[in-house]
């Protein structure tokens, strides 16, 4: 059986003919960064899904579709004892927002974010990725923060533009996480460290939905804006375990051991410590390449589906209340939590023992992730007004892409770590370009 090497811009052996190396078990300066890069996440999915649920209590055009296209048949009726939808201490902060308001304000971050992903990658590549993490995640909190001041005070068109701002530092950031993850992730223990660091995501959206909803619900700092205060103020703090806790590579570490260095360097540290041409050419014309971003862009058809969208349908057209809502919508990312972490460690062990190649594993934990989301996803309109329906196959389809982790997610690193920032790079574009489309999608047809 032959073998491929799928490290782009290098000779060697491929990744499963690795030498032996020496093993450092326990934990370690890698276990670390695994964990701040898993808060990480956390901050930058939390600060950007938080206004999905905010919105639904800011706008006092939520409770009514205003696209003539869309008919009142589309809702279900109102369930017993749940007259609420939002609270009235908000009522002087509402914003007279339309749907078509709302998904440009939604959809506003992703244009800057789509905006910094080449540069972001090049520059990590370059210079590294500790700061513009660290900082990208700063600026995207004290942004949050200032969000019902901006939104109160200078209106529409700024929010719209401190949300764009938030995405052109959160694409950078991402970017640059990425590439770190291959500098700081072991051949052996590369999809569950992953896995682990990619779960904050998830995590992320776990703790923010409800929380928000909650919020919104509450008298608490003016209800709504407490979001934005919490979870900026989260983001604050994390960058200052962040800026002098972790270093760009395990050789600039000043307290790593030396076992754990040696341990790390021999998969992958040895060559993130050298520069290399940025293969552009090989990137764009590799088959496997263009497999993930298509497994990216489909992805992201059922997660954003579960983070834009998802809550105002649930409260628009299925009647759930504001504080219903954001548990509902907490749910099937709990469960990506559980998968992802599942596939990783099942991922690992199954190359780990060979019965399986990475390939393999690769490919199959992408299928599992992405056709549950397929099954289930269509099903939703045909459940009508069925709750337990609606809820199950939320929960299902968007939890089972919890697998994906262990498939696509991670296989960036597989194919070449040196470039692995540059690699998500042009599949997250691909994947955030289905992020504004979505929010161009509610302009012009409501949510139905």
């Amino acid at each position: 059986m032959t073998s491929v090497n799928y490290e782009l811009g290098e000779k060697g052996k491929p990744l499963e003919e690795s030498e032996q190396i020496p093993v450092h078990t326990g934990y370690g300066a890698r276990h670390t960064f695994t964990i701040l890069s898993f808060i990480g996440y956390f901050n930058l999915y939390a600060l950007r899904h938080n206004l999905s649920i905010a919105m639904v209590a800011m706008a006092n055009h939520t409770d009514s579709i205003s696209n003539p296209n869309t008919s009142a048949s589309w809702e279900c009726p109102d369930p017993v004892n749940n007259v609420t939808t939002k609270p009235t201490a908000n009522k002087a902060m509402d914003f007279d927002w339309d749907e078509a308001t709302q998904g440009l304000i939604l959809s506003s971050f992703f244009y800057g974010y789509v905006a910094t992903q080449i540069p972001g990658g090049m520059l990590s590549e370059r210079f590294g990725g500790k700061h513009l993490v660290g900082f990208g995640i700063l600026i995207m909190a004290i942004l949050t923060i200032l969000t019902p001041l901006v939104a109160a005070e200078f209106g529409t068109w700024a929010l719209i533009t401190t949300r764009v701002i938030e995405g052109l530092v959160s694409g950078a950031a991402f970017t640059a996480i990425a590439n770190m993850q291959g500098k700081w992730t072991p051949e052996m223990e590369r999809t569950l460290l992953t896995a682990t660091a990619n779960a904050g995501a998830f995590v992320g959206n776990v703790v923010v939905l409800p929380v928000t909803g909650y919020l919104c619900s509450s008298f608490f700092l003016g209800g709504w804006p407490a979001s934005f205060y919490i979870f900026g103020g989260i983001g604050c703090l994390w960058f200052l375990f962040w800026h002098f806790l972790i270093y760009e590579t395990p050789g600039t570490h000043p307290r790593i051991s030396s076992k754990e260095r040696k341990y790390i360097e021999s998969t992958a540290g040895q060559r993130a410590n050298k520069s290399y041409p940025i293969p552009w050419k090989g990137i764009l014309t590799t088959p496997a390449i263009w497999a993930i971003m298509f497994a990216a862009f489909f992805h992201s058809w059922g997660f954003y589906i579960n983070t834009t969208v998802m809550p105002t349908y649930m409260n628009k057209i299925q009647k759930f209340n504001i504080t219903q809502d954001g548990l509902l919508m907490a749910i099937p990312n709990l469960m990506t939590v559980f998968t992802g972490l599942f596939g990783g460690w099942l991922a690992d062990h199954m190359r780990r023992s060979r019965c399986l190649s990475t390939i393999a594993v690769r490919k199959l934990f992408t299928s599992v992730g992405l056709l549950s989301a397929a099954l289930c996803l269509p099903l939703m309109p045909l459940a009508g007004c069925d709750h337990v329906v609606i809820v199950t196959l939320t929960v299902v389809g968007n939890g089972m892409m919890g697998f994906c982790a262990a498939g696509f997610y991670v296989n960036f690193l597989d194919i070449g770590f040196n470039f692995s920032g540059n690699y998500a790079t042009v599949a997250d574009d691909i994947l955030r370009i289905y992020g504004f489309l979505r929010g161009w999608d509610i302009d012009v047809s409501g949510v139905r």
